[in-house]
């Protein structure tokens, strides 16, 4: 990678530029709870990792189908379990999901299945593995039920929906100076536009604001708030040194080092830039599902693929996803727009990425011109437009873990 200082650029605050209106509408599925969909997708959950294999088998029958699985496990302890349950129950019963079809393992894990969905305002099944007759006929069954349940989600079609009713997951990786001059500022740009317009957003990875205490503490409306706020984060840091280490002695990491990052402070610097400039509305725990529209932060794991995991379970219909050098990381129930500033990362991984705004660098974009085209890619992604990371059908579903299981 080139040294930064041989790329020339003009450094533009958040509040020299804007982003015009987003539309007051756009085409979305309207569900009876209230809530909008981006998607429709056709969900086979697999409840526990023991018929994780029979969810695929099952789902192998309709390409459109998306498999919700993961270490869904037995035993643990609460909160653990209690975590596991509630945020399966949210990814199934997600606003993008049309449809969908559980599977467990028992049948009485089924009846508590059944229970829960009657009231869920989309077509859905619930079958166990140990009803029925052997695996092939378990896998006919469940293909069978899970044609009928693709035929009524077909029927389902696209209305006028607020944009004000889209969430947003806010996440980056692979930070580098880029991430903070380019693909995180029009994110953040994107976001005060979106809340301005009654939507919200969640940003998570609570370690990512160790060392950008201050700017979170000038955006809390209230001091307690602002004590919820830095206390989690406080906390977090804690957790990251009960092995010895010091946190802000290994971050930056080695592959933020080799980007060209150099201090703890630029890279939460960075990583705060892509919420915007809007107040904190409230600290959520994991996959807890915001209260009011506006900017939370929700607090979770740093890696990724957890933090997602955890702000789609909240509800987030699209993930913005800020890229230095590229990371494949994504969900398979919320569309993950990938943005990156970094002319290479770019260039290399064109087939994986959404919005490319290098142009930034080379000052023939400027960050308004970015965030203007950042957030015309959003309103196309949310009435359809396919993402490269559903291309690829990236993503993984982890819920995180603090007790050792039973």
């Amino acid at each position: 990678m080139p040294s930064v200082k041989a790329i020339t650029f003009t450094c533009i605050t958040a509040s020299e530029v804007r982003v015009s209106g987003l539309p007051i509408h756009f085409s979305g599925f309207a569900r009876s709870d209230g809530r909008v969909g981006v998607r429709n997708y056709l969900v086979v959950l697999s409840s526990v990792a023991l018929v994780n294999r029979w969810a695929e088998l099952v789902a192998s029958a309709v390409p459109e189908a998306r498999v919700v699985a993961g270490e869904f496990m037995r035993g643990l302890r609460s909160p653990d379990a209690l975590r596991q349950e509630r945020a399966s129950e949210a990814l199934v019963t997600h606003p993008n999901v049309g449809a969908c079809l559980v599977l467990c393992h028992d049948a009485a894990s089924a009846r508590l299945w059944r229970k829960y969905l009657a009231d869920c305002g989309r077509p859905h099944a619930v079958l166990a593995l140990m009803d029925q007759a052997g695996m092939e006929a378990a896998v006919g069954a469940g293909r069978q039920i899970l044609s009928r349940l693709d035929d009524v989600r077909r029927t389902v079609e696209r209305v006028p929906c607020p944009i004000g009713a889209l969430t947003l997951a806010l996440e980056c990786g692979g930070s580098d100076p880029t991430s903070a001059l380019v693909a995180n500022p029009a994110i953040g740009l994107v976001v005060d536009a979106l809340i301005g317009a009654g939507g919200g957003a969640i940003v998570s990875e609570t370690v990512e604001f160790v060392g950008a205490e201050e700017p979170v503490r000038d955006r809390c409306p209230s001091a307690q708030l602002a004590a919820r706020l830095l206390g989690a984060i406080a906390a977090a840091e804690e957790r990251m040194e009960e092995d010895g280490e010091r946190y802000r002695g290994v971050n930056p990491t080695a592959e933020n080092i080799e980007a060209g990052l150099t201090t703890l402070i630029e890279k939460s610097m960075g990583a705060v830039a892509k919420t915007g400039s809007r107040p904190f509305a409230g600290l959520l725990q994991f996959g807890e599902t915001p209260a009011t529209p506006g900017l939370y932060l929700m607090d979770t794991p740093f890696f990724s693929p957890c933090s997602i995991t955890g702000m789609v379970a909240a509800g987030a219909q699209i993930t913005m996803f800020g890229l230095g050098v590229f990371n494949p990381s994504g969900n398979p129930l919320a569309p993950t727009i990938k943005v990156c500033g970094n002319p290479m990362t770019a260039a290399r991984w064109r087939d994986a990425i959404d919005v490319d705004l290098s142009e930034v660098l080379a000052q023939r974009l400027s960050l308004d011109q970015a965030a203007q085209r950042l957030g015309e890619s959003l309103v196309e992604t949310a009435a359809g437009r396919e993402t490269q990371a559903e291309r690829w059908r990236e993503g993984q579903f982890i819920v995180p873990k603090t007790l050792t299981p039973l």
